[in-house]
């Protein structure tokens, strides 16, 4: 809970710019909490035997999905573009290392 209150205040700083009023984070506030209470009051309609067997199932499903369906690729776009240019970075770097380490520079005498 410490950790999602942190993450808001963090988040609320930071996204635009903007300090909200002492209203807004008051709104905000009591729709996150209106938001929790009806996930827990679905939890609780779906009874004790669903529950458990809801969330066994939720857990049992990503990994028998990522099980079936081999290795796990990533379906973000910009983090498979931001894995791609660090490959290319590294080699890159690593080519110019490469390439610089045979070449000593002459010493330039007076």
């Amino acid at each position: 809970m410490a950790t999602r209150n942190a993450l808001r205040i963090v988040s609320r700083r930071f996204s635009s710019g903007k300090i909200f009023s002492e209203e807004e984070k008051a709104a905000e506030n009591v729709f996150i909490k209106k938001m929790e209470k009806e996930k827990l009051e679905k939890i609780a309609r779906q009874g004790p035997g669903e529950q458990a067997a809801g969330s066994a199932k939720a857990a049992g499903a990503t990994a028998s999905a990522s099980a079936e369906s081999g290795p796990k690729v990533s379906e973000d776009k910009n983090r498979n573009y931001a894995v791609v240019a660090g490959v290319v970075a590294i080699f890159g770097s690593i080519g110019w290392y490469l390439k610089a380490g045979g070449k000593k520079q002459p010493e330039v005498q007076e």
